[in-house]
């Protein structure tokens, strides 16, 4: 039977496609079509009756396994193994033979066999065998694909921090997106040694080992996940380069905002939150510029707190504004309507004298501090036609409120 001839034509092709791939080399018919019948619902079973056949069968389609018999008429089983892993390396392959030798063991197991059985084989033991092969490649794959795509998030974070053009910003937050990421990144480099040990042990027969690459595999994938959403906040607030003002989602915008507060090198333990009255609410800003004007009012809650605490950024639209705001707009239009976003913090509050002056340039109660943050946070709200209002007791923490006009 020829090799194409030999996979399954009863299965769609969308079927046989989602299954893997097995290639059966042997040259005599008996066990060759044995191991198809053993193997065809869980596998796509590609047959060749010798070497060369099945070599070039592997160089022109996906292999994922396949059982070698290690004695052919044309070229041995060990030098098509040999073949095979310079095809691709992390195709688990398993010898079968009538004719064992030391020698043979010996360089099938140097040239990556996954295992090394006679003939007559058993049927169930050789489709457990073949299980945890698949298993151990099943997890080398998904290890490399995981790194793959940290490597790419690692790229574009290089690449938009080198263009950014908000350079202190940036240069702030993303110490504090490092360190954010170093968290999972500590998790992925333990369960992968974990996992580099289970697949060295699968062979050992454990029935929990499979499990456990499995469930690592999946915390895994979890951490990294976690590694391109904090990438994926910060790249969006950096890669800004035009100004471009259009309606925004504010609940996307303070979750966008949370996270990255949380991210910052001021934030211990901090408990962060937000939360929105209606998700549909809109305003139209430069979002980066508005995120700015809530981080810069979300680290300075930090810093009034030493890190700790709770801090809270809430959105919702509003009918009334203060009477004797700290800031107003010489473009503020009461009579359109206004949506409040609101930071409050449990730090150590303001002063009653302070009150007024926080928002002046150069004015800072802090040892090293520039007394630039909040007069950045007037001029932004100031472009949009804003107000700002701050409402704070001396040991019980403070409220600074944005008022902007609601999208259309």
């Amino acid at each position: 039977m020829g090799i194409y001839d030999a996979l399954a034509m009863s299965e769609t092709a969308q079927t046989q496609q989602e299954k893997p791939t097995l290639l059966i080399v042997d040259d005599e018919p008996g066990p060759r079509e044995s191991l198809r019948i053993v193997f065809k619902d869980r596998y796509n079973c590609a047959v060749a009756t010798c070497g060369r056949e099945g070599i070039e069968f592997a160089r022109n389609n996906r292999v994922d396994a396949a059982i070698l018999d290690i004695k052919m008429p044309d070229i041995s089983g060990v030098e098509v193994l040999r073949e095979l892993k310079e095809i691709d390396p992390n195709i688990e392959c398993i010898m079968l033979t009538g004719y064992e030798t030391i020698e043979s063991a010996r360089a099938a197991v140097r040239f990556g066999a996954a295992d090394y059985l006679n003939k007559p084989f058993d049927v169930f033991f050789v489709r457990e065998l073949m299980g945890k092969c698949m298993a151990r490649r099943q997890g080398r794959i998904a290890a490399e694909e995981t790194m793959k795509s940290l490597q790419k998030v690692n790229e574009d974070l290089s690449r938009a921090l080198a263009q950014s053009d908000r350079a202190v910003s940036a240069s702030v937050l993303s110490a504090g997106v490092i360190h954010e990421i170093n968290n999972p990144l500590s998790i992925i480099a333990g369960y992968a040694q974990l996992l580099a040990r289970d697949l060295a042990s699968l062979s050992d027969g454990s029935p929990d080992v499979a499990h456990n690459v499995q469930g690592r595999l999946t915390i895994i994938h979890r951490e990294v996940e976690r590694c391109k959403d904090i990438a994926h906040r910060f790249l969006k607030f950096s890669r800004a380069t035009q100004r471009e003002i259009e309606p925004i989602e504010v609940h996307k915008l303070l979750e966008d905002t949370a996270a990255l507060v949380k991210a910052h090198p001021e934030n211990h333990c901090a408990e962060i939150s937000h939360s929105t009255s209606d998700p549909s609410l809109k305003v139209n800003v430069h979002a980066a510029e508005l995120m700015q004007v809530l981080i810069n009012l979300g680290v300075n809650a930090l810093q009034a707190m030493n890190g700790e605490g709770t801090l809270n950024f809430t959105a919702e639209p509003c009918a009334s504004t203060p009477e004797n705001p700290v800031f107003r707009s010489q473009t503020f239009d009461p009579q359109k309507p206004l949506l409040k976003i609101s930071v409050v913090d449990s730090g150590s509050g303001i002063s009653p004298e302070n009150v007024k002056k926080i928002l002046e340039p150069y004015f800072t109660t802090k040892t090293q501090g520039t007394g630039l943050g909040l007069a950045i946070v007037c001029e932004l709200v100031g472009n949009y036609g804003g107000l700002i209002d701050v409402d704070s007791t001396l040991g019980q923490g403070a409220t600074f409120s944005v008022y902007l006009p609601l999208a259309n």
